[in-house]
């Protein structure tokens, strides 16, 4: 009986210690990988640090940059060719949208420059009022139902067509707010109607529209096999 004890006691050390033994092991294993992590750590929390500065000294630049001619010239340029200010001003070397607007109180010159480039840039909304209208391209998707081998089947894709409506509904609100004496109100805009009328129509039936087209694409192509036969 004391044997036994003592047997099953000198077990339970020896477990013990090899327990012991092998979490030292591992804790020395894991020391190296756990310092690198924390260096990794104190670099990446420097580098937040360091930019985190640098954004704050760049936007106390950028809103107190005194005004500088060829910059003007850049922002008209680029006002002209279709960009917004606020995308502009974005860049490192910009001053912010603010300080523009002060310059534009301030510099009699420059505010004349940058009204003509608005007037520019709305010229470019018209063209593409028109192409964003006339571009089809998009207007479809291939889809492929149930991940079946089935060939793909093109049906309208109502997210692209609404977004490109929302593209083309923003243009002409600033023409209309640009020149209202040929996009107000009182002019007519001869549009072609949409004869889906996505915009009204609820998820319930665009989907019942889609499977429709489907439907009619499906027939189509087995009309297609047969004459092919």
């Amino acid at each position: 009986m004391s044997n036994t004890f003592l047997s099953v006691e000198n077990d339970s050390r020896l477990w013990e210690e090899a327990a012991e033994k092998t979490r030292r092991e591992f804790e020395e294993l894991r020391a190296p990988y756990e310092r690198v992590a924390r260096e990794q750590e104190r670099l990446h929390a420097e580098q937040e640090a360091i930019e985190a500065k640098r954004q704050v000294e760049l936007y106390v630049k950028k809103r107190t940059l005194p005004y500088s001619e060829p910059l003007a010239i850049e922002i008209c340029e680029r006002v002209s060719s279709g960009e917004l200010l606020i995308n502009i001003c974005a860049d490192e070397h910009m001053p912010t949208v603010r300080r523009v607007t002060q310059w534009l109180r301030e510099r009699n010159d420059f505010a004349i420059l940058y009204k003509e480039s608005i007037n520019d840039r709305l010229t470019i909304f018209e063209e593409e009022v028109i192409k964003i209208a006339d571009d089809v391209s998009r207007d479809f998707r291939d889809v492929v139902r149930n991940g079946t081998n089935e060939r793909p089947v093109r049906v309208l894709d109502g997210g692209a067509i609404a977004r490109a409506k929302l593209r083309v509904e923003v243009r002409l609100k600033h023409l209309k707010a640009y020149k209202p004496q040929i996009w107000g109100e009182q002019s007519t805009l001869n549009v072609k109607s949409d004869p889906l009328d996505i915009d009204n129509m609820s998820t319930e039936e665009l989907a019942a529209k889609i499977a429709e087209l489907e439907t009619k694409d499906r027939i189509v192509n087995e009309d297609r096999k047969v004459l092919a036969a």
